[in-house]
């Protein structure tokens, strides 16, 4: 059983891609807008198996050129896997 610590993740991992980014790439730019993040923790997001705080996704969100709602997962989703964010466990 893993550590389920975030729901934005994957769609975090979908703009990176979509951006042609790598995660060091992203992990450069957020640094450069003033989060102390390196790649692995970018990995760990987008693993979700660590916690994103609220200004650190606004941050993301502006790097990716997304509004930070665009990081939430549809509706379907996130009744599917709250359950697992609740305890932790997936």
């Amino acid at each position: 059983m893993r550590r389920f610590r975030n729901a934005v993740g994957p769609l975090i991992r979908k703009y990176r891609c979509l951006r042609n980014l790598t995660q060091d790439g992203l992990a450069t730019k957020v640094q450069l807008a003033g989060l102390d993040m390196d790649r692995a923790a970018v990995a760990k997001i987008e693993a979700r198996i660590r916690s994103v705080y609220d200004y650190e996704l606004i941050v993301i969100a502006r790097v990716l050129k997304v509004p930070p709602g665009k990081l939430a997962p549809a509706e379907t989703e996130l009744k599917r896997i709250l359950p697992h964010l609740i305890t932790g466990t997936m």
